[in-house]
């Protein structure tokens, strides 16, 4: 069976994580979810050092309590036909060590497709740690991995944007996108950022007239290229649908992305983690990296 996993630190963005996994977002209901708790030895031996580091019964009475709070708010949040959808059951894991070694070393195990956890922690030095835990994660996974920033809403989004650099990693990741969006019934936006040592050159240099209609002429053969394409992609999977709109913009791709999402209200960002260069791993798992503190809107990668 498929496992998915799901890293817990019971802040309210692993909850929000938890909730999504049970609901089958983004990696369907055919999948055993795994919560894991990461009991930080060296946080505990060398920032909590007055703490007693609690024992696995303990934890695993944590996580149970946490589980039976996530039901009971989901069967709020979908109302009297809850009982009718079915949830999926985390099983429950605890493993001593650091964060991101121990969640790289699972991803890695037999059967896992995919991974979701939050993007913050607590707040303060456990938030940036978290924060850095998912960085570091994102540059080494090879299967998708949904980092969430909301908190708050338990509900799968239904308002996706997709950043698409013609990469064939874009193209997984379009298709993804496309998936999510017919499943949920919602709206797709796909995105192309132009982010060229030529836009600043025209601007610097060129007449603003002479500059704007180059910079135009730039963004419309672009945004053919983008509308062909979303459509070759999309061709062999039932099309493109009524629900999705294209726009091609200039400037640095993570916040451009982000400023993009916040615009259009979007839940969740699709993106790759590889580029289309030679430096691709590195330039677009950067974009991806960054996205996770400059996005509002949760990020799904997509290796």
């Amino acid at each position: 069976m498929n496992r998915v996993l799901v890293p817990y630190d019971f802040s309210q963005h692993a909850r929000r994580a938890c909730a999504l996994a049970m609901q089958g977002f983004p990696f369907g209901l055919d999948a055993q979810i795994e919560m894991l708790h990461v009991v930080d030895t060296d946080l505990y031996a060398n920032v909590l050092a007055q703490k007693q580091v609690p024992g696995n019964d303990a934890i695993d009475s944590y996580l149970a309590d946490e589980l039976t709070r996530i039901r009971a708010e989901l069967a709020v949040a979908r109302g009297r036909h809850s009982a009718s959808r079915r949830l999926l059951e985390p099983k429950r894991l605890i493993v001593r060590g650091r964060p991101h070694s121990v969640i790289d070393a699972q991803l890695r195990e037999p059967d896992v497709v995919g991974a979701l956890m939050g993007g913050q922690g607590h707040g303060g030095a456990t938030e940036r740690l978290l924060g850095r835990t998912a960085q570091r994660v994102i540059r080494h996974a090879d299967v998708p991995l949904l980092v969430v920033k909301n908190p708050h809403s338990l509900a799968p989004p239904t308002r996706l944007l997709a950043a698409v650099d013609w990469s064939q990693n874009s193209m997984r990741a379009l298709l993804v996108a496309a998936r999510l969006r017919e499943e949920q019934d919602g709206l797709l936006s796909v995105l192309h950022v132009i982010d060229s040592p030529y836009v600043p050159y025209v601007r610097a240099f060129a007449h603003e007239r002479e500059a704007t209609e180059a910079l135009d002429l730039l963004g419309d053969q672009q945004l053919e290229r983008l509308v062909g394409f979303v459509e070759r992609v999309l061709a062999e999977h039932g099309g493109k649908p009524d629900a999705l709109t294209e726009a091609v913009l200039f400037g640095d791709p993570a916040s451009t992305i982000a400023s993009q999402a916040a615009t259009l209200l979007a839940e969740v960002i699709v993106v790759g983690v590889h580029g289309s260069s030679n430096l691709s791993r590195y330039l677009l798992g950067s974009t991806a990296e960054k996205l996770v503190t400059a996005a509002a809107a949760d990020i799904l990668v997509v290796p």
